[in-house]
Order: C-alpha cells, then structure tokens, then sequence
C-alpha cells in the first residue's frame, strides 16, 4: 500500500540525515523487510515507511534516469515522467528553435525541466503539488541546475504564465490509475488551448494511447505532430505549435537510436498476399499515420488492412522496420504448427503476434510443447481477414 505522504515528510525525506541512510542502505542486502525495519530503528513510523518507498521506487527509476538512484518522487510522478532520453530529445528542440527561456506549469517531479535546463534554457517550473515542486527543486540540485529554474507552488488553472515558449505536460493519473479520458486531464483541454494560444512555441505531451481524432476534437490543431518510441515502446504523442515545429505534417521518431521519419499523413498501405519477407514496424512509425508513405518508398505491401504487418518478395532495411524472412506458413493450427516445429528441428520460440487474442506464452506451450531440435525461430502469429496464420521466420 503506497505511503499518504506530506510536504513535512517529504523534506524530511531530502534532508541530510536521510540522504546519507539511504545511500547506506542502498547496497546493503536486498530483504526490503528487514531494511524497512532498519529505517523504523532511525526515524518516526511515518517517515520510515516514505524511505521504505522511495527506496524501491528508485530501483525502478534507473529505467528512466541516469540519476535514479539518488532522485526523489511518489509512485504516480514516477510513472507520468518522460524517461531522461525523451526529456532531452524534446529540449533539443527548444534550444534550436533559439529560445532562451521556457515555462513548464505542470513539472511534476522535473524531468522535463531538468532536461530543458541541461539544453541552456531557464526554465520556469512550477505545478500546483507542493511536494512535486519539493521534489524537482531537489531533483535539480542533484542533476547541477539549480541555478537554471526558479521554481514555485501554482495552480496553471488559476494562474496562467505569462507569455513566452511553454511545455505542457497535463496530468493522465489520479493516484496510481490512468486517466484515458483526455478531458479528465488536468489541466483541461480548455486551459491548455488557453496557454498555447498566441504563444511564439508550445510542447504539448499528450498520450500515444489516445486516438488522434479524439485529441484533434479537444486541443488547438498543431503545426507538427510527433510520436516516440522509445526502446520499442510508443511513449509520447507530441503536438508541436509555432517555431518549435519543423515544417513537416507527420514525424516518427526512435530513441535511443534517434532514427527519424516525416512527412505527409499517409498512413494506410496497399493490401496483397504475404510475399517471402515480413516486416514488423515500429509503434512510431504505425501511430504517426506515416506507414504507407514509408511501404511506398520501399515497394512494401501490407498484408491485412487492418494488421500492421509489410510484406514483400525482396529484402528491404529500415530502422522503422524488423524483418523477417519467411521459412514456412500455415494456418494457425497446433497440428500442423506442431509439424511445422518438428520439420525444421525447433527447440525454441520468439513470439510476436497481432490481432491474436492468446498470449505469447499459451502459444509456445500450444505449438512446442517439447523440443524438437536447437533452432532458435520467430512464430508470427496474425489474422488476415477471417483466417488465423502463422509464420515461422527468421530475423533479417
């Protein structure tokens, strides 16, 4: 059960004392029972409890930061923070756009504030938590740009910043629950149409989960759309205003590589039959509504209108792209899987499927059950139509 904590406990927290235990703690055994016990011997119940948290909570943080071990945050700041390489990427941006300063009315626990800082902007930072404002004024001091933000306790509802470039990042959690619904966000729709309005650029993060009619309907209609992957995973929506977009519709982007992709909106590709080579593409590339100019250039094809997967009968590179040459196709039947599997000795599966209720797992134990040799193969489970497929493939 998460810790009800306070703005009292929270200083406490970033105070010297409990610094310097934590960090002896931080190595010291790995039985979070018995270190909470210790945190128990040395400070009040209450604050003991907040360590306890923090400590595990930093544990998961080294996914996003550098830093993250010695960086300070609830469980909900944690998971609506941008990782530090997508944080960066954004700042880029500003800076190149030559602007000097940024606001950033909805900081959180600082991610984005640290990175536009580290980009040479001053920054800023201010959200309506006062233990969110506690925690990015340490957060900071711990990444060495203290001196770069000013940061204060405000309500962007009852206080809007004053002119200038502005990063919105609308809070998407109540608690630890995901708030799906975009005019549930705080702030709402309204107000951020109000801060972006006029403004010379404006960064607005919004979910990749979201449809995109949906936010069209809700906020002012951006200059430049982007969406991110990182390591695989679509993790922002990015609607660009003013001089902080680059002149192009669309954008697919992938971090860390940085590989990057634009255009006009084309997102539908021509449909035909599965050809020698399947390609798997990025969750940016399919989100950005860019995936048919892309198989257009590339003379791919897809398989199903309503299945993401390119097919061709050559091999074609994209960083956007996995591929896979096909080895053998069949319907989605564990006999004939099962034949398949013993036919090219497999003894054991990667899987990937779409548009496949069953999970990866069911579909290994299904299909091979036992080894039948020491190939190593990728299963591709999918629909095309009204019939259930499986290729066995190999990587490109």
């Amino acid at each position: 059960m998460a810790v009800r904590l306070d703005i009292k406990t929270a200083k406490i927290l970033t105070s010297e004392e409990a610094q310097e235990t934590m960090v002896l703690f931080r190595t010291l055994g790995d039985d979070p029972l018995a270190i909470q016990e210790s945190f128990r011997g040395m400070f009040p119940k209450k604050v003991a409890e907040a360590m306890g948290e923090l400590r595990a909570l930093r544990r998961r943080a080294v996914q996003k930061f550098d830093l993250g071990l010695d960086m300070y945050f609830t469980k909900p700041l944690l998971e609506q923070a941008s990782s530090q390489p997508v944080a960066a990427y954004r700042a880029k941006r500003f800076a190149e756009a030559g602007f000097k300063e940024v606001y950033d009315p909805c900081c959180g626990m600082g991610s984005d504030t640290i990175a536009l800082a580290l980009a040479g902007l001053k920054v800023h930072a201010s959200d309506k938590n006062d233990i969110a404002v506690h925690y990015a004024e340490a957060n900071a001091a711990l990444s060495g740009v203290a001196d770069m933000v000013d940061f204060h306790v405000a309500d962007c509802l009852e206080e809007l910043p004053p002119d200038g470039p502005i990063m919105l990042d609308p809070a998407r959690r109540r608690g630890s629950r995901r708030i799906m619904n975009p005019a549930d966000w705080s702030p709402a729709p309204d107000i951020v149409s109000k801060m972006i309005e006029g403004r010379p650029g404006a960064c607005l993060k919004l979910s990749p989960a979201v449809d995109m009619e949906t936010l069209f309907r809700l906020f002012p209609k951006p200059d430049e759309i982007e969406i991110v992957s990182y390591r695989g995973e679509a993790k922002e929506n990015i609607f660009w205003y003013g001089e902080l977009a680059s002149g192009v519709e669309r954008r697919a982007t992938i971090l860390p590589q940085g590989e990057t992709y634009s255009g006009a909106e084309q997102a539908q590709a021509e449909t035909g039959e599965i050809g020698g080579f399947l390609y798997d593409p990025d969750p940016a590339m399919v989100r950005s509504g860019l995936l048919g100019k892309l198989a257009e250039e590339l003379g791919l094809w897809n398989i199903d209108p309503e299945i993401g997967y390119l097919t061709s009968d050559k091999e074609v590179h994209s960083p956007f792209l996995d591929g896979f040459r096909i080895i053998a196709l069949d319907s989605l039947d564990p006999r004939k899987m099962r034949a398949l599997m013993r036919e090219h000795k497999v003894g054991s599966l990667i899987i990937r499927k779409r548009g496949i209720a069953e999970r990866p797992q069911t579909l290994e134990q299904r299909f091979l059950p036992k080894k039948y040799g020491d190939k190593r193969m990728t299963l591709i489970a999918t629909r095309v139509g009204d019939r259930h497929l499986a290729m066995l493939a190999e990587p490109l």
